[in-house]
């Protein structure tokens, strides 16, 4: 009589990639922007932060029940949109790459960090190459489970090291709750509006969610499974969103307690460096775990970034070039065009450059917005997302589309204005 060996039973690992794609923003967002604007207006994004994790819990869910109920990642979902051959996944592979730019500054802060930190003055060139050959040799590993092992440690170490920061320092309850009612009346409130909504919870790269799920599952996932996949995949997103709301409430809370208060303001080129010189009150550790939390968390962004695009360009682009047949030779070709590309970045993305970049990015977040409805609502009725879902993309979708809008003409249109 035959012996058949069971199937191994499919499962969805907590923690998982939707709380790791979360977090691996944390530290750029968090240490170049949070604390600056904490330190500028105290705690008056907070409610802010709220919708836009509401709005990227809801893209984390969306992309789980879409990729269970199709069986396909999303990026197949975007190459059946209507209009010319593929032009959304290629939308979509566009802004990833130039989203790469914008870890340059991880790049920079790291380095002026380490020279600090260590009382020392190496050449930055030196230390980014050796920073971005270490990044190229983990991220051309190739593998999820390895990166997942190193963002749980140091998720875990940034939290326990502003633990330790945040114990000696008072809390004002009453600013945490008057910023629930944000204000959209100056430039500022637009600014730091767009960066939260475009980088809080991941920028596009939290796309790669569907390009895992699918390969985790590799075969047909059976029906009385699904269920139990999606109420894990919700759970998974939503601990990435609480951790995350409890990330920016420390950081906003070391910009208001450190700077705000002493009426200081916070010019985001020196204010990581800054704040390392001003805790004095912490013991003779405190910039010690300061700079170690930092260095750390801006370590992740960068190789959470350049790992997810990797991968995302590692299935696409078999499926949007003819012919094109990806290979282990090509894909460490991709990491080390990436690489370079992040690397290059050191030399000509500045902080003007950025903002104007942001605006752009928000109106796009705003197109996969819609096209992630329009996918949904091409699904079975049974496996469509429920009214809230849809309310919630319907308030991200409309909020981005409005942000961008309003820092473009603010910012970007007025820049080229005075220069014509």
């Amino acid at each position: 009589m035959d012996n058949p060996v069971p199937k191994k039973k499919i499962t969805y690992p907590l923690p998982g990639p939707g709380l790791l794609i979360a977090l691996s923003s944390s530290g750029w967002i968090g240490l170049l922007s949070l604390i600056s604007f904490g330190a500028d207006n105290g705690y008056a994004f907070l409610g802010l932060i709220v919708i836009t994790l509401l709005f990227k819990y809801a893209l984390i869910t969306g992309l789980a029940r879409f990729t269970l109920a199709s069986g396909t990642d999303i990026f197949s979902g975007l190459g059946k949109v209507p209009g010319p051959k593929n032009w959304a996944v290629w939308m979509i592979n566009i802004i990833l790459y130039v989203e790469i730019f914008m870890l340059g500054f991880s790049s920079q802060m790291v380095v002026r960090l380490f020279n600090e930190l260590f009382g020392i003055h190496f050449n930055p060139i030196y230390i980014t190459i050796g920073l971005f050959c270490l990044l190229f040799i983990l991220v051309s590993m190739h593998s999820y489970w390895f990166f997942r092992k190193l963002l749980i440690r140091a998720v875990f170490f940034i939290m326990v090291g502003f633990g330790l920061l945040i114990i000696s320092i008072t809390i004002p309850l009453n600013e945490l709750i008057a910023g629930l009612l944000p204000d959209m009346s100056t430039y500022q409130w637009v600014y730091g509006t767009a960066v939260i909504f475009s980088s809080v919870g991941s920028g596009f790269s939290l796309l790669f969610y569907s390009v895992w799920l699918m390969s985790h599952l590799k075969e047909e996932l059976p029906d009385d499974m699904k269920p139990n996949i999606l109420r894990r995949a919700k759970v998974d997103a939503g601990m990435g969103m609480i951790i995350l709301f409890f990330l920016c409430c420390l950081y906003f809370s070391i910009g208001y307690v450190f700077l705000y208060e002493h009426g200081m303001g916070a010019p985001e080129s020196d204010l990581t460096l800054e704040i390392i010189f001003i805790i004095m009150n912490l013991g003779p550790y405190g910039n010690l775990i300061f700079a170690g939390v930092c260095m750390i968390a801006l370590f992740c962004s960068l190789l959470g970034g350049l790992y997810g695009r990797a991968r995302v360009l590692e299935i696409t682009l078999p499926r949007t070039i003819s012919g094109f047949h990806m290979n282990k030779q090509r894909y460490f070709l991709i990491v080390f065009f990436l690489v370079l590309s992040a690397k290059g970045s050191d030399f000509f993305f500045t902080q003007a450059l950025a903002r104007e970049f942001i605006a752009i990015r928000l109106i796009l977040f705003s197109v996969l917005g819609f096209l992630l409805i329009l996918i949904d609502k091409s699904l079975q009725p049974q496996d469509r997302g429920s009214i809230i879902w849809y309310l919630l993309m319907a308030i991200g979708t409309i909020f981005s589309l409005t942000f961008g809008l309003n820092l473009l003409e603010r910012y970007f249109l007025l820049s080229l204005l005075s220069i014509i």
